[in-house]
């Protein structure tokens, strides 16, 4: 029997739970092209979420989605190529369509389409002369709006870790153009998803040029209530009983992260045939840390003494980091070195603040820092 937990696609339907006003919101959102801003870290529902909402919103509006996502994407003119690539994906079927929308729609980049007519179902590539690139930027950027006029419909451009625009040469410059033309744009909606919870906050922080251009959509924790009933109802389908304070016990154990949540039901699930027992949770937790430890120890091995010690200031519940007292037990020097750890902590996207209080972005990461640093 397949275990009902789901956790390494995205999910749609009935194993989408919860964030029904999220749900509802940026479905309008895309319904109404109004450009949006999603930020939570990987595993949090993102796509799911953008998934069940696009479905949603196609049901009273004519829509195409445009989806890039930029993990792997260093530099601009891989940007412009992906974005353009994208683009013709979703406008068109064959390659003699792309052909033909890159003539009438690129004059001035004159793209060579590529057609691997030796693979079967191999996906086209657009290719253009990097050097020219300044010639015939504006030109892809106006792609989608042009695209929607052509085809008579709305666009939505979807773009998965936004954030690593940041990292490209000269990204200022390369904002500005962005911003100039896609504010002019009436038939496209740009969604503007990033993971790195930190640098996507300070890409939209004030002063910044995407300062306010989208609206931001808060990507809370699912509601414990609906995901605790999510685990039980998923156990009983199967044949399997898990109660409901094991349920809740799951949850909390993940502060209800999505990914986290169904990994760890999975793993109770596999542990057991019939009811769900102490030990079988105790089994279960061990094999998420397992599951997850090889990650776990890349981000620790990377990380300094005084970052480790922050950290375990951060798990013993200090919160006065410059007092004497914290500075003395946990061996972090002065001031100005916390500033420093807690900029490199953030840079890292381990921890993030909120309300003035530092916090795991990863609740698994730390619980397997608590149990395999510190209570070792």
């Amino acid at each position: 029997m397949d275990s009902p937990f789901v956790f390494s696609r995205e999910v749609i339907n009935e194993s989408f739970v919860g964030r029904k006003d999220e749900l509802s919101w940026l479905s309008s959102n895309l319904s109404n092209k109004e450009n949006t801003v999603l930020i939570a870290p990987a595993g949090y529902g993102k796509k799911s979420l953008v998934r069940n909402a696009f479905i949603q919103a196609t049901k009273n509006t004519e829509l195409k989605l445009c989806t890039c996502n930029l993990f792997n994407i260093r530099d601009a003119f891989s940007f412009y190529t992906l974005l353009a690539r994208e683009i013709f994906s979703a406008a068109c079927t064959t390659g003699d369509e792309w052909i033909a929308l890159a003539e009438q729609l690129l004059p001035l980049a004159r793209p060579h389409i590529e057609i691997n007519e030796r693979k079967q179902n191999a996906p086209l590539q657009i290719i253009f002369n990097k050097q020219r690139l300044p010639d015939f930027a504006d030109e892809i950027l106006q792609l989608p709006e042009r695209v929607a006029a052509l085809q008579n419909t709305s666009v939505i451009v979807w773009i998965n870790d936004f954030q690593e625009i940041a990292r490209f040469d000269d990204t200022a410059t390369l904002q500005k153009r962005l911003l100039a033309q896609w504010k002019q744009q009436r038939n496209v909606g740009y969604l503007l998803c990033g993971s790195k919870i930190n640098a996507m906050r300070k890409l939209f922080s004030e002063k910044q040029a995407f300062h306010k251009f989208g609206e931001q959509i808060p990507i809370e924790p699912i509601d414990e209530k609906a995901l605790t009933d999510y685990i039980v109802k998923s156990f009983s389908k199967s044949g399997r009983v898990i109660s409901k304070e094991y349920a809740e016990a799951l949850c909390r154990t993940t502060r209800c992260y999505p990914f986290y949540v169904q990994q760890f039901a999975h793993l109770c699930w596999l542990n057991t045939k019939g009811f769900v027992i102490d030990n079988m949770i105790d089994a279960a937790t061990e094999d998420l840390l397992s599951y997850n430890g090889r990650l776990f120890h890349s981000l620790a091995d990377d990380l300094s003494d005084s970052q480790i010690n922050y950290l375990h200031a951060i798990i013993d519940g200090m919160d006065r980091f410059s007092s004497a007292e914290v500075l003395t037990r946990y061996q972090l020097n002065s001031s100005a070195n916390i500033t420093r750890v807690r900029g490199a902590l953030e840079k890292k996207e381990i921890i993030t603040f909120f309300r003035g209080k530092p916090y795991f972005i990863d609740p698994v990461f730390e619980l397997w820092i608590r149990k395999r640093y510190f209570e070792n």
